[in-house]
């Protein structure tokens, strides 16, 4: 039961604070004679293109949202990220109080509860589902930017993927240990529209829509998770507005002493009730 527990939390810190299948239907692609001059390999170098695409600093408004059965939370805050190197989420009370910060990077999980100030800092491979899947940093920041990942790994190795053209679109397909990974794309852009993750009894899926122009690299602004086991479902939106570039912000999170460590159960459960 702890270990079940604990794997639905390392779900939760994936899709409820953005710590990471059925796919959806989608629109189909105009024409049919695209099916016939479908080339998978060149076509999954097109998708892989954008990994890497993106520019060295993003920051946004956001407006974060979660459903986790009958409790809702709403609350307006802030992305920043800095490629290969860290995805903070800051949230905010009644719109003027940092209330939640989420620091992920390549070494660690850093999630904060400024109004109680309590903390936990803990690396990738202490937290069970992170572990067991292969997730870090880097499959955490292609969820966020729309880009192809393979778990482990910095960059994916294409030689490992799979890929099939169907009336829907495009669909690249992954099995590694326990988890198949698959992502529906769009066979006009190659630009990713859902990603799925599916083990045994939990399946998460990662929606993308409305693309904004970033200095020439189109990136969603509006983000859909879900996340499903047998008990519980989970729904998790992202909204991003006002993109920047700017890079005068300080990286990384010192934590004042003043902080008490605590652990991830007790994290989430303050978070979510903000």
């Amino acid at each position: 039961m702890k270990q079940h527990r604990n794997y639905i939390l390392g779900l939760i810190a994936i899709a409820v604070i953005a710590m990471t299948a059925a796919c959806g239907t989608q629109k189909k692609a105009v024409g049919t004679d695209e099916t016939a001059d479908f080339q998978p390999q060149k076509f999954l170098k097109q998708v892989a293109a954008h990994v890497g695409a993106s520019l060295p600093y993003l920051s946004s408004k956001l407006k974060f949202s979660a459903q986790v059965g009958s409790q809702d939370i709403s609350v307006g805050g802030q992305l920043k990220m800095k490629r290969d190197d860290v995805i903070r989420i800051q949230l905010m009370a009644l719109g003027i109080v940092e209330a939640g910060r989420l620091e992920f990077t390549p070494d660690y999980v850093l999630m904060m509860d400024r109004i109680n100030k309590q903390y936990v800092k803990v690396p990738y491979d202490q937290v069970d589902f992170l572990r067991q899947s292969g997730i870090n940093f880097y499959t955490l920041q292609a969820l966020f930017l729309n880009e192809l990942f393979e778990p482990g790994r910095q960059q994916p190795d294409l030689g490992d993927f799979r890929i099939d053209r169907n009336a829907d679109g495009v669909v690249i397909s992954l099995e590694a240990d326990k988890l198949s990974y698959q992502w529906q794309a769009d066979p006009l852009t190659a630009r990713i529209r859902q990603t799925a993750v599916d083990h045994h009894d939990a399946q998460l899926t990662w929606d993308y829509r409305d693309f904004k122009n970033v200095e020439k690299r189109l990136l969603p602004s509006d983000m859909e998770v879900s996340v499903k086991t047998a008990k519980k479902q989970i729904k998790v939106g992202f909204q991003l507005s006002q993109f920047s570039t700017d890079d005068d912000w300080e990286p990384r999170t010192n934590v004042s002493s003043k902080y008490k460590q605590v652990s991830v159960d007790d994290i989430v459960r303050r978070l979510m009730s903000l």
